[in-house]
């Protein structure tokens, strides 16, 4: 009966650890559940980035979605350039294929291929606890710089 107790507790235990373990996110998996969010097709037309974005990020975003409604239909400059995670107007990029490796500089570099080319996109990230945001991204281009750059300039 003791060697059962023992085991229901170790058992307890390990379990325990593992659920604080996948309570605790790390960087690296966030920018993975970044692009799987951008990659799901029922968060198709969804912003990614604004739904993931620390607050100062996302004021920046906001900030540009308005400049570009009162510029509604006119071909904005910055627009190929205003979603990063995936180059281009379209993606076969699969999640499995990509790699989300920590750098040294504290940023995640996330590496794909998109219909044969390969992409490149640091993610600056800021966790607490449980939860990361994204607080810039380089393509290398400074996403934030260039956000801050359209607010500026009041037009698209």
């Amino acid at each position: 009966m003791l060697c059962k107790q023992k085991v229901q507790i170790i058992f307890g235990l390990l379990l325990c650890a593992c659920i604080t373990v996948a309570g605790a996110q790390s960087p690296a998996g966030f920018v993975k559940k970044v692009y799987a969010d951008h990659l799901n097709e029922d968060l198709l037309g969804i912003d990614t980035i604004k739904l993931h974005a620390a607050p100062q990020l996302r004021r920046l975003i906001e900030e540009r979605d308005r400049i570009a409604d009162a510029h509604e239909g006119e071909m904005c400059e910055w627009v190929y350039d205003a979603y990063p995670l995936i180059p281009g107007n379209d993606y076969d990029t699969r999640l499995n294929q990509m790699t989300f490796t920590p750098l040294a500089n504290g940023r995640i570099k996330a590496k794909g291929r998109n219909f044969g080319q390969t992409f490149e996109i640091d993610f600056a990230v800021a966790c607490s606890g449980d939860t990361c945001k994204i607080v810039n991204l380089y393509t290398p281009d400074d996403y934030r710089a260039k956000m801050a750059q359209i607010i500026q300039a009041g037009t698209c």
